[in-house]
């Protein structure tokens, strides 16, 4: 039985929010919920928009996961949830 449906180019390939990533619909999300807040929803809507372009600009050519390992490098570690064998961000230098 032939099933017609998506096939996508890579397994590995990053979860999607209409036609942007998810971090960075978060992003576009997070300061137009901002905006609407401080009562400037098209406000929001358009910085909202140009901090997701310029986040995406950001990350081109980069690992998917940029966002996370972004996080562990800028965030204390005791905010970022981090497996066991890696070591706290605040430890630069090792020897080895």
């Amino acid at each position: 039985m032939d099933e017609i449906g998506y096939i996508p180019k890579s397994l590995e390939a990053q979860e999607r929010f209409l036609w942007w990533d998810f971090d960075q619909a978060i992003l576009f999300l997070l300061v137009m919920g901002t905006g609407v807040v401080s009562g400037a929803m098209m406000a929001g809507m358009i910085f909202g928009g140009l901090v997701a372009w310029q986040y995406g600009r950001l990350k081109t050519g980069k690992h998917p996961k940029f966002a996370l390992h972004a996080l562990y490098w800028w965030l204390p570690s005791w905010i970022v949830i981090r497996a066991r064998t890696t070591p706290p961000s605040h430890c630069r230098f090792f020897l080895g």
